[in-house]
């Protein structure tokens, strides 16, 4: 079966594999800023910790959101979460561009979908409700990546 027709993913197995995600993504927070502080304090000749600005740990957890999401979604379709829950990001073909024409996900369609989930989040997550009104059950990232979500269930792999 083509990944193409497989159901779209619905928004608990998308919350769920957010969740999973955001254990793995803390993980890195707390390894790759505490590698931050460290060489930071090195570099200025500290000899206590420095503390990053809130500006700065925002910027540095957008960062790794976006490296690892990206890193995931080019590399197979699929995060630790959506393997975990049975979802792949696909390219949604339904319009007749030359990016969608069943190859990866492209890094431009990375950027949008980080960026704009994020912005989905910030607004009490008004952009992954939307999926629950959109005829296509799209999310805001969804729409703006030119990207689909897909729920392939274990016996269909």
């Amino acid at each position: 079966m083509s990944d193409q027709n497989y159901p779209t993913a619905p928004l608990s197995r998308r919350l769920a594999a957010l969740a999973y995600d955001a254990l793995v993504l803390i993980a890195l927070y707390i390894m790759l800023g505490g590698l931050l502080v460290t060489a930071v304090s090195k570099i200025i000749g500290s000899p206590e910790f420095v503390r990053l600005s809130p500006a700065m740990s925002m910027s540095v957890m957008f960062t790794i959101c976006f490296l690892y999401y990206s890193h995931s979604w080019r590399r197979g379709g699929q995060t630790i979460g959506m393997k975990a829950w049975g979802l792949k990001l696909l390219n949604d073909n339904s319009d007749n561009n030359k990016n969608n024409n069943g190859t990866g996900i492209q890094l431009s369609q990375c950027m949008l979908r980080t960026g704009v989930g994020f912005f989905s989040l910030l607004f009490v997550g008004l952009g992954f409700w939307w999926m629950l009104f959109d005829k296509q059950q799209r999310s805001w990232h969804d729409i703006a990546s030119l990207t689909r979500m897909v729920y392939i269930p274990k016996n269909m792999k």
